[in-house]
């Protein structure tokens, strides 16, 4: 233990542990305190021989030691030992120390005995890691006392703790009575917990409501969330009160969606209000509610028409959507006149899958005749007609989560963004730049009509009836460009050639792989990109 080589006292102090030496305890501890956590290789062998060992007692007592570094091995070692006395750690003044105790209660299997000492940590605001209070936050959660509720209830009010840290707090209690089944931290599988919602409604609401008014929108925002998972009733009127005054969307959205929650009555006016929002986003949640709640259906008509016929093509597509689930004999007649735009061009392009998967939901026949003819009528039976609402209307957000997530579509696998994806097929930076949009449907729908530069063999039938076949590397208005074998680029003039065949294209057509709404995003997100950077 005293070698002057390291590898010699690593070593040592292995084969100490393996053999689970009492009498070198004290050793250890030393070596601990000399390396003075410079070699994390020593570190690891004393605090692991620690534990090997197996008494926790003189371990324990370290959480006074006078060295940083022994204090640090000795938390190590009281977590790989799974020993309660860990707690005594939390006490340290060295954060660092304090949040690697932490780390050892709450994360993987946790030391459950600990979980109280650690949640009442969350009392001691000088700390203010990130890494430490959200797990101290998580241990009141799965500790369920009434103290730990208290914990939770002190710290979203006070002032000087981390703004994030507060929401996150007030998140947790906001799910008090059936908490996740997963960690709120790691993710690990805690299971199954049900308390009494009346319980948390009645020691949290005269501290929640109240920050409906706090200055900081954060907070607003998730009061709000919070007043709507715990049903608290009480909040109805100061929640329409915050609302008609509150300056943030995102409050104003939080807000709508508490009271459909706590089935504020009657929520006409409610949703009125967020219909008449000067926010889109606020609208938009207003249109999703309006499916949802127990309004009269007239009253759901009318409304769902205003929109329609006045706001964005976004709010469009939800209205429309929405209208698919009102009974038939309340919406068929403006159904009827959405056809009627549809017949004059009236309609915008943006919404007519909408239309369609909507006038499908009614079940109606009359009103999927006629759709079905109005389609028939306006163009051929040509794919590029079927898929031509898909053109506009996407959502380039939507588009982009496509592109690099889709489990079938895999379009990152062959295609690179920034130079993060395959290299199978061209890079798409901007593509927007190359190809108009009817060109990036066509792409996705009949990927052999136009192949990509470098990416396609391109067969040419000349006039004199020779045959060439090679990589087409670039189609100019005079001509194509093509990489025959080893031989140099070669330009073989339009005038020269009788027919060209592209090969099919490798790439999968897509409308197989998704619907025309996704084709729709995944056109709206190629046509941002004009950057080639």
């Amino acid at each position: 233990m005293n070698d002057e080589f390291s590898r010699a006292r690593f070593f040592a102090a292995e084969a100490l542990g393996r053999i689970a030496y009492e009498p070198a305890i004290n050793p250890l501890i030393e070596l601990l305190e000399f390396n003075n956590d410079v070699d994390e290789y020593i570190r690891h062998a004393a605090s692991l021989a620690l534990a090997r060992i197996g008494k926790p007692e003189p371990i324990v007592a370290l959480s006074t030691h006078h060295s940083r570094a022994v204090r640090i091995g000795g938390v190590l070692a009281l977590r790989r030992m799974q020993n309660p006395g860990i707690k005594n750690f939390l006490q340290d003044k060295d954060e660092f120390i304090v949040t690697e105790t932490a780390r050892a209660i709450n994360d993987d299997l946790s030391i459950v005995e600990a979980l109280p000492a650690l949640g009442d940590a969350l009392n001691d605001y000088q700390y203010s890691q990130e890494a430490f209070v959200r797990r101290a936050i998580s241990a009141n959660l799965r500790v369920g006392t009434d103290k730990a509720m208290q914990n939770l209830i002190n710290y979203t009010q006070h002032e000087g703790s981390p703004m994030a840290m507060r929401v996150e707090a007030l998140d947790a209690l906001s799910t008090w009575a059936k908490p996740s089944v997963l960690d709120r931290v790691d993710g690990r599988y805690r299971g199954v917990i049900t308390r009494d919602l009346a319980t948390v409604q009645n020691k949290s609401a005269s501290i929640v409501i109240p920050l409906l008014t706090n200055k900081e929108s954060l907070l607003r925002q998730q009061a709000a969330k919070t007043i709507g998972k715990l049903k608290m009733t009480q909040a109805s009127e100061q929640l329409l009160t915050q609302f008609k005054r509150e300056s943030s969307p995102a409050v104003r959205v939080e807000i709508i969606r508490a009271l459909a929650s706590i089935e504020y009555k009657p929520m006409d006016e409610p949703i009125k209000l967020a219909l008449a929002d000067k926010d889109k986003s606020v609208r938009i949640v207003g249109l999703d509610l309006l499916g949802k709640l127990d309004v009269s259906q007239e009253l759901m008509v009318s409304l769902l028409a205003e929109v329609i016929n006045t706001r964005t093509n976004e709010e469009k597509q939800a209205a429309i959507t929405t209208l698919g689930a009102v009974p038939i004999q309340f919406s068929e007649k403006l159904f009827n006149q959405l056809l009627t735009n549809l017949e004059s061009g009236k309609l915008p392009a943006e919404v007519q899958l909408e239309l369609g998967d909507a006038i499908d939901s009614t079940h109606s026949q009359a009103l999927i005749d006629r759709y079905k003819k109005l389609n028939r009528n306006a163009s051929t039976d040509s794919l590029k007609a079927a898929y031509a609402g898909s053109l506009l209307g996407g959502d380039p957000r939507r588009g982009a989560g496509i592109f690099w997530e889709h489990p079938t579509a895999q379009c990152v696998r062959c295609h690179s963004y920034n130079d993060y994806g395959g290299i199978a097929g061209p890079r798409i930076n901007g593509v927007a730049n190359r190809l108009t949009r009817e060109q990036i449907l066509e792409s996705l729908i009949e990927p052999s009509e136009r192949i990509a530069a470098g990416f396609g063999i391109v067969s040419l039938e000349l006039k004199n009836n020779k045959k060439i076949s090679g990589i087409m590397q670039q189609e100019k208005s005079d001509g194509f460009i093509l990489k025959i074998g080893d031989k140099p680029d070669t330009l073989i003039l339009k005038t020269d050639i009788l027919r060209h065949t592209y090969s099919p294209s490798s790439m999968p057509p897509m409308q197989y792989l998704l619907t025309k709404k996704e084709i729709r995003d995944v056109v709206s997100f190629l046509a941002t990109l004009k950057s080639d950077d």
